[in-house]
This record gives C-alpha cells, structure tokens and sequence, in this order.
C-alpha cells in the first residue's frame, strides 16, 4: 500500500513569491519553483493508466508552468498519440511526434499554431551555441522488430525541409539519443542495450555500458548516464577518466523502493525528472507495464557532486496516468553555456544511495544453507520485451552458514529465470524449500548492469547473486 501521504517530498509551501515580478504560487507550482529557483516549465503525455509506453491513440498533451498560476493545464486535448513529447530550448514550444505516422510536429505553448514539420520521430532538440537557432534531431528508417531508427537526421525548426545527415553507423534506439550542448556529441543506445557516446556527425561510437534510457550532460565534465534493468538506478559514466558511480532514483518519499520509469536529463544538469511509483503487477509480472493511476511525475535536484539526489518535488497529481515528461529550466543562461562546474564524485561521497565503482563491492563468497521464505513472481518472456533474459529476486531464511561472513537472518538472492527468451527449468521454486547457495554481492558483477531484474517485493537488504 502506498502512503500517499508521504508523498510531497518537499515540504509544501502554500504561496511562494518570486523576486521577479513577485507571482504568487501555489501547490504543485511552489513545490516546484522552490526546487529549481527558477520558472519551470513541464511537459507530458497523459492517459487512463494502462498506456505506460505512449503507443496508443487515447492521450493527451499536458503541461505545467510555475508562473501562470494555471497548475495542470492541457496543451492539446484531442486525444491521439503524442510520442516523447519535448520542450525547445527556449521553452516556448513542445515537438512532438506520432508513432503511427512517424511525423514530427510542433505547438506552441499555449496551444495554438500546431502544425506539422517533417517526417520522422524527433530524438532530441538542440540550440547552436553560435547563433541560438533550434534544431530537431529526428530518427528515419524505422525498424519495427527492433525498435530501432537506421539513420538520424538534423534539420532547423524554421527550416524543416533541409535536413542533414547526423548518424547511421549503427541503429540507434528511440528513447536515448541526448546531444552536447556543444553538438559534437551523442549520448545513446547503438541500439539497446549498448549504451555509449557517438562523435558527431557520423564518425565512431565507445560503448560505456549496457541498459536504458541513457543521457548526456557536460556540467563541466561530460557525464553520460544509462538506466538499469531493475528500474531504480542509473549509472554514471565520466566520459574522460572513465570513473563511474551508481545513484538511486527511486528513493522518493512514499515510492517503498518501487520502479521508476522515464528517466530524463533537462537542459540543466542540476535537474531530472522521472515518473513513479510503479507498483501494479502487470502482464505476467512487469510492473512498468502495469502502469496505473498513480503514476506521477516528479522532479529531482542532484547534489552538487552528481552522487544522489538530494530533493525531489511532485510535479502532478492527477491519479490519471502520466509518461513521458519533459522539462524547461530557466536558468538564465544563454542555449549552450555550461552550468557551474561540479565536483567530481569520491570513493564513499554522498550517502549509501550512490556506489563508485573504485567502491564497488568484492566478490567476497557466501555459501550458505537456505530455505525459501518468498518467491518472486517470475515474468513472461513476452512482457520483458526487447529484454532476452530476466534475473528474479527471491527471499531466504537463512538456516546455517557454510562461509563467509552475513550478520542478517534473511538475505535476497537474484536468480536467473529467463534465458534466451525461454523460462528456465529450475526458475519456479516452492516456498519451504531448502538448497545450499554459492553467493557474491550484486554489484560485484558489473555485466548485470544492463540485464532485467525483476524484484516484486522490497526489502532494505542487501542483494546478492546467485553463482552457478
């Protein structure tokens, strides 16, 4: 059960006032301004709750501006499909795109002037740091099987019918694709799951990792991120040292450790925003794809160091079913100046919500004797879907140890239950059971990162892995 109650993560001010004109504020907007200091703006998509992914035809376009005094407001209520709705860098218009056409379109804030631009599916927009002008980095050559886009175009919003070629060394997936502010380069999936950094236009590729919804932002250093399987950290990857660290999204107030979905950079690094808490089984088990009602969005501030999120604000709260947010900062620097440069993140920074991985856990062994207190729900293959294989959390009583050193009477165990798009034979396991356990700490195995961790209970323990 989730205590809604606890959710204003930010204690509430009724009316907050601003030195610039002195708008009055309330609800969602003053949380929201007292997070970023700054008029805000958010975009989204909405619907009933059962549309997580935005393929279908029933949403709609919403939107917040801190300083209207409107609150929740919808930019365009027609429902269609309205894909990855994003904000231009001067904030004064939303691009959006139509899965079903694979076209690109733009409105103004407001609502009005809607038109459409050109074909495609828009993977990011862009201000030249030469001369402001806003480009639309658009992906072309949809393969449907792999979700994936064979070539990424740019083109200038003003100029839609003159577009240039950006990217086609690899496919490149949809929800990823982040340029520098300085637009030499890409942070993205060449395709899911290869996470990396793309030298533009059109040269070569590192690949830093393996997962999802990745992001790239150079707040002095250029830092990529990429989501992990399990819905609830993201990694953090600097691009020039290679120092990489973990950093929890999930520990909102009232979210129980649940999943997140939507992870996304703004324009100023400090912030990102996220929807959540995911807590409905879904088809077969996937929580994200339960979605739900209550399903919100929510905006973080990372610490100065970029090692945890320091505050959250709850930007919705509508109990109708929101995805994909989008936000617009104004920071009060000109499209591609850089935000004030952080420290970099150290062995032990932060609290116990970020990992380095110069800090990462050995693989110090545990064999120990267990008997089965719960059992994970295991998924379909279908429903974890463009993922191959699924690890499973499961939860031991502990009967005696063999060796090692664990000071807990339970401990968590993730297990492999897909292979191959294939539910193993020994994943489904009967509560009472006994077995003798090889066991190393999770974290201790960085090529997990990008896998599927499915975790349908939540518990403060630490997480181990099962070794065959």
């Amino acid at each position: 059960m989730i205590d809604r109650s606890a959710w204003l993560v930010i204690p509430l001010a009724l009316v907050a006032c601003s030195s610039r004109g002195e708008v009055q504020r309330e609800g969602a907007a003053a949380e929201v301004w007292d997070l970023t200091g700054a008029r805000t703006r958010v975009v989204w998509v909405q619907g009933d709750g059962t549309d997580p992914f935005a393929q279908g035809e029933a949403l709609v376009l919403k939107g917040l501006d801190t300083d209207d005094k409107k609150g929740e407001r919808t930019i365009l209520g027609r429902a269609q499909n309205y894909a990855k709705p994003l904000l231009t860098p001067r904030g004064d218009r939303v691009v959006f795109s139509s899965r079903r056409e694979l076209h690109i379109s733009i409105v103004n804030w407001d609502g009005s002037n809607l038109r459409r631009l050109a074909p495609g599916y828009a993977l990011a927009v862009w201000a030249d740091p030469a001369d402001d002008a806003e480009w639309i980095y658009a992906g072309r050559d949809f393969d449907k099987d792999r979700n994936t886009f064979g070539r990424v175009v740019r083109f200038r919003i003003d100029r839609p019918d003159q577009s240039e070629l950006v990217w086609n060394k690899t496919p490149v997936s949809e929800d990823t694709f982040h340029v520098s502010a300085d637009g030499r380069q890409a942070g993205g999936l060449f395709p899911w799951p290869e996470a990396g950094v793309a030298e533009l236009p059109n040269r070569g590729w590192k690949k830093l990792g393996e997962g999802c919804w990745t992001a790239l932002a150079s707040p002095d250093k250029t830092l990529l991120w990429y989501f992990d399987g399990g819905h609830r950290n993201l990694t953090f990857v600097e691009i020039e040292t290679g120092n990489r660290w973990r950093v929890p999204i999930n520990k909102v107030a009232g979210f129980n450790g649940n999943e997140v979905y939507h992870p996304r950079w703004t324009r100023d690094p400090r912030f990102l925003t996220i929807t959540g808490p995911y807590i409905h089984e879904g088809q077969f088990g996937n929580k994200v794809r339960g979605g739900g009602r209550q399903v919100e969005v929510y905006l973080g501030r990372f610490s100065a160091d970029y090692s945890m999120v320091a505050a959250w604000a709850r930007v919705t709260a509508n109990e109708a079913g929101d995805a994909y947010p989008d936000v617009w900062v104004d920071s009060g620097r000109p499209p591609g100046q850089r935000a004030p440069r952080p420290a970099s993140p150290r062995a032990g920074a932060g609290l116990e919500q970020s990992t380095s991985r110069s800090s990462a856990p050995t693989a110090e062994r545990l064999v120990l004797e267990v008997r089965l207190s719960e059992a994970g729900t295991i998924p379909s293959p279908r429903s974890i879907a463009p993922y191959r294989h699924a690890l499973v959390v499961n939860r031991y009583e502990i009967v005696s140890k063999v060796d090692g050193r664990y000071a807990a009477r339970e401990i968590l165990v993730a297990e492999w239950a897909i292979r191959d798009g294939r539910i193993l034979p020994d994943a489904r396991k009967a509560v009472g059971m006994t077995a003798r356990l090889t066991l190393e700490p999770y974290d201790a195995h960085p090529e997990l990162e990008g896998e599927r961790l499915v975790m349908s209970f939540e518990s403060n323990l630490p997480l181990y892995y099962h070794v065959k």
